[in-house]
């Protein structure tokens, strides 16, 4: 997985060693599941690169350009920021977290990596861009299927938990470069950017955790991925 950071000299080298050692752990765990490795590994210190990089992801979810740009910098107020991107195999994170006190722990950073790669790997195992599937909106209002979210965010969810289930603690930490969290408007193309982004919140986490649910009850964490990943395909192949 090649480590794409921006800026170049976010870090110093100690500290993007530090980095690349979680990220080789983290492609270990990956390989132990039979989980493909996504070809790079995106990571920003930038607030107007990153949303430079996936405004075109929640453009199409059904937004303009601009409101798209208030979208992600209001997410990233209220909590991480990380996606895929499927056409060049590759994962997204931003270096910020409203609720860590300057810093990502390994257990954060890990998280994010073997999360974003489980949403690639069920991609790419369908050949779909589920993303582009996952969400769709006209306004403030959801008109996409929310078994997709259910499957896509509870295979995600339950194979992480699964994967770090006996994961020993190190002490690395991940320097972040901001504290201030990003300024964004709260109403554009009358759009209430709060009230969407809590209703979107709302929509993940409800039907994450349904997926979440439906896996736990079908299986446990001594089960194959490939297992896993077979009925999770088959309940989406039933939908899209």
């Amino acid at each position: 997985m090649k480590l794409i950071i921006i800026p170049k000299k976010s870090f110093r080298r100690a500290e993007r060693k530090d980095i690349k050692k979680i990220i080789r752990v983290a492609e270990n765990f990956l390989k132990k599941n039979n989980i493909s490795i996504p070809r790079k590994i995106y990571f920003y210190n930038s607030f107007s690169e990153f949303v430079k990089k996936v405004l075109p992801e929640v453009e199409n979810y059904g937004f303009d350009k601009e409101t798209s740009k208030e979208i992600i910098l209001c997410a990233l107020n209220n909590g991480t920021y990380g996606t895929i991107n499927y056409q060049e195999n590759s994962i997204v994170e931003m270096n910020f977290n409203p609720f860590r006190e300057g810093e990502y722990s390994i257990e954060d950073f890990l998280e994010l990596i073997i999360h974003e790669s489980l949403h690639l790997h069920l991609s790419k195992s369908l050949k779909l861009d589920i993303n582009a599937l996952k969400f769709k909106f006209k306004g403030e209002k959801y008109f996409g299927n929310p078994k997709i979210i259910q499957f896509d965010e509870g295979y995600a969810e339950f194979m992480t938990k699964k994967i770090l289930n006996n994961f020993k603690i190190k002490k690395i930490k991940i320097p972040c470069m901001f504290r201030k969290k990003p300024e964004y408007k709260k109403k554009i193309n009358n759009l209430n950017v709060d009230l969407f982004d809590k209703l979107f919140e709302k929509l993940l986490i409800t039907n994450r955790n349904k997926g979440l649910k439906i896996l736990s009850q079908e299986f446990n964490f001594n089960e194959s991925n490939e297992k896993i990943l077979f009925f999770v395909k088959k309940e989406l192949r039933k939908i899209l």
